[in-house]
């Protein structure tokens, strides 16, 4: 199968439509994905790339020539000149990449393919240096992750990888009971280092709920835990082995002296504010 039946199938106008692809072997783009403004990132060029286009269909590339579908977007305008700076986001990261001399386009996202984000994944080929390109230019299909739901277990059975909760927080469609059930409660949460055998208790008591506190580790890894980025000091990749489980859901609204009782009291159980293994400070 190839990128160009899909795009027949869901009705896109190839000859109106660019593919892009961010690859994450570069140090900037692998920052930007991993906290979430990869959309900002790809809507300030240092040339006019979209200018003649309508849509672009947007790739992260993983592994080799490999890309991951996340998404089309339609082109509404471009700024140019000293107001581009304006458009740059709070803490961007780099803001080189929104001086006078790029190029800022305005995008929406569509729900075109939207069933297929995350799950899609193309050879981009042997041009991966073309990191954008008009879609006429074919891709081999890999493999389309299955479309099916994905079912709930029930919070007592949540373990949950930094990969699957990575699914869930950019709102992979096959977990859309998870997201409705992560996002209705607050609790209190153990985030285990696998690789390091280490041990960090949370809580959490406002809207955002526990979905919400899970998406701020998943974007940013330590979660603004000081114990956290202590231990990514030492061991910079050990994110990758985080799991995320629930010791025990906590209702909202729920006061912030009950929810962080409840966090001590198994902090105490746990031991973890032990430094042998456990990475909490307090």
């Amino acid at each position: 199968m190839h990128l160009s039946s899909i795009f027949k199938e869901y009705g896109i106008n190839i000859e109106k439509t660019k593919i892009v692809r961010h690859p994450l072997n570069n140090e900037e783009v692998r920052n930007i994905y991993e906290k979430g403004l990869i959309e900002e990132y790809q809507s300030c060029q240092s040339r006019n790339v979209f200018d003649n286009c309508e849509y672009i269909v947007s790739f992260i590339g993983t592994v080799g020539t490999e890309a991951k579908f996340i998404g089309i977007y339609k082109i509404k305008k471009n700024i140019v000149g000293n107001s581009v700076k304006k458009m740059m986001p709070k803490n961007y990261p780099y803001p080189k990449h929104f001086d006078e001399s790029h190029t800022y386009y305005s995008m929406e996202k569509t729900a075109l393919m939207s069933d297929l984000i995350n799950k899609l994944i193309i050879d981009w080929g042997k041009s991966t240096i073309a990191w954008v390109q008009w879609a006429n230019n074919d891709k081999e299909v890999l493999s389309i992750a299955s479309r099916e739901e994905i079912p709930f277990p029930g919070y007592e059975n949540i373990i949950l990888s930094y990969s699957d909760l990575g699914n869930i927080v950019e709102g992979d469609i096959r977990y859309q009971k998870w997201i409705d059930a992560l996002s209705n409660i607050n609790g209190i949460y153990l985030i285990c280092d696998k690789q390091n055998n280490k041990q960090y208790i949370g809580s959490t008591y406002n809207e955002i709920g526990i979905l919400g506190r899970w998406s701020d580790y998943y974007k940013t890894h330590d979660g603004g835990d000081i114990g956290i980025k202590e231990h990514l000091k030492k061991y910079p990749e050990a994110y990758i082995d985080f799991q995320f489980t629930i010791l025990k859901v906590l209702s909202k609204p729920i006061s912030i002296n009950e929810a962080t009782q409840a966090e001590s009291l198994y902090k105490n159980k746990l031991c973890t504010r032990n430094k042998n293994y456990g990475l909490n400070n307090n």
